[in-house]
């Protein structure tokens, strides 16, 4: 059974056991709670090594080539255009259905916060470069921007360093091995993952309410993912099949919208660009760690069309054209700091949005908290799928990246 079948099959199986899970009791929701958040630390527990010998063997390679700045500046440009025109699509569709205002139903919640500037340049460019790998489970880009640099030395220094490239590339090739092999993993622990977002929505009594603006923005991410890049896809990489290239994201989407967490797909996500789409390391690697930190295109959307109808609920007058213009600019630049908070990408764009707007509308975003699971799985899954689209663009246009028959996808 091919491994994306056993993913689904344990999602399914843990939809079952959520729907049917005892929920009387605060501690039984807890255990399932601490299930839930256990395993998907340890999905996540390849993730770091994986990136950092990826991405600094994967420039290397780039150098050789000639091509670091090209891979690189392409990436952003497409990172850059589908985030604001997700942004722009969220907004102005959301306020032409204009979905249903919301009561004020507050909850309390802790909400992490973004580091201002200097103590995020500080935590990417530690004092002891040794820092870097010891910056916790929540920020990748330390680690990234470490093999960054290392990566252009072993260029630089050429044959006296190649040494530490073989082993570089050894430990690339033993870590990628044991992704694959916590990929199998993962498959298992979606049960429990799975079974506890479930449980999350029953313990809701009052889902309904927030429908119309799950529908919405359920609506924008299918439209921009399943339609919009299957297009670009198509007419932009030599005519690669839509369908054939949505079968082959079905392992990380998934993953994805149930865990809420990007890093946690990463792992699935490196997979299937390598054994799925052909693409190689030199632009995987790169490009995957770079869209996963920067590309919130879903993230973005769902907040800005979020914040509106929050926004909406709490005023009875027309939110003005600068007010409009003010949110996406603001949604659109808060999503290149939320790779800082993997998990709770929605929830934190929403407390910096409200944060910056002032006006008494600070804590509005809270009224959302229950529908949180869901509008978390729609930002992540199409933060997911952009990663994978701007990936497989860039390895089409510079030829990193082979024909991989669909019979033999994972």
């Amino acid at each position: 059974m091919k491994l994306w079948m056993r993913l689904v099959a344990g999602t399914v199986i843990g939809l079952v056991v959520g729907l049917y899970y005892p929920i009387g009791s605060s501690g039984s929701i807890e255990f399932l709670e601490t299930l839930s958040r256990v395993l998907v630390t340890v999905g996540r527990y390849v993730v770091f090594p994986l990136a950092f010998f990826g991405v600094l063997i994967g420039v290397h390679e780039l150098r050789q080539d000639k091509m670091t700045i090209k891979v690189y500046g392409k990436a952003s440009l497409l990172i850059l255009g589908a985030t604001a025109g997700s942004v722009i699509l969220g907004t102005l569709v959301t306020l032409l259905l204009s979905p249903r205002r919301i009561p004020p139903i507050f909850q309390e919640s802790v909400i992490p916060e973004l580091p201002d500037v200097a103590s995020f340049v500080i935590g990417v460019f530690p004092a002891n470069m040794f820092s870097a790998f010891l910056s916790g489970p929540g920020f990748l880009l330390p680690v990234v921007a470490a093999a960054l640099i290392l990566g252009l030395v072993l260029h630089h220094e050429g044959s006296p360093v190649d040494a530490a490239v073989d082993v570089s590339e050894a430990l690339a090739r033993t870590f990628y091995r044991l992704n694959a092999w916590m990929n199998e993993v993962v498959a298992v622990a979606m049960i429990g993952v799975t079974a506890y977002w479930v449980v999350q929505l029953r313990t809701v009594s009052d889902l309904g309410l927030f429908a119309p603006l799950i529908w919405t923005v359920t609506g924008i991410a299918v439209l921009v993912s399943l339609v919009g890049y299957s297009l670009v896809v198509f007419f932009a990489a030599d005519r690669y099949q839509p369908f054939t290239w949505l079968y082959g994201l079905i392992l990380p989407v998934v993953t994805a919208f149930f865990a809420g967490d990007s890093y946690f797909a990463l792992g699935p996500l490196t997979r299937v660009a390598k054994e799925n789409y052909g693409i190689s390391r030199e632009a995987a690697a790169p490009v995957l760690t770079l869209s996963t930190l920067f590309a919130k295109a879903g993230s973005a959307m769902v907040v800005a069309a979020s914040f509106v109808t929050v926004f909406r609920s709490y005023t009875a007058l027309e939110i003005t054209f600068s007010q409009v213009l003010w949110i996406m600019l603001a949604a659109f630049a808060i999503s290149f700091a939320l790779g800082r908070t993997p998990g709770v990408t929605v929830i934190v764009g929403l407390s910096v949005l409200a944060s910056w707007y002032g006006e008494g509308m600070q804590d509005i975003f809270l009224i959302l908290l229950p529908a949180l699971p869901v509008l978390t799985g729609i930002a992540v899954a199409m933060d997911t799928i952009t990663s994978a689209a701007v990936t497989f663009l860039v390895a089409s246009w510079e030829r990193k990246r082979r024909i991989v028959d669909p019979l033999d996808f994972v």
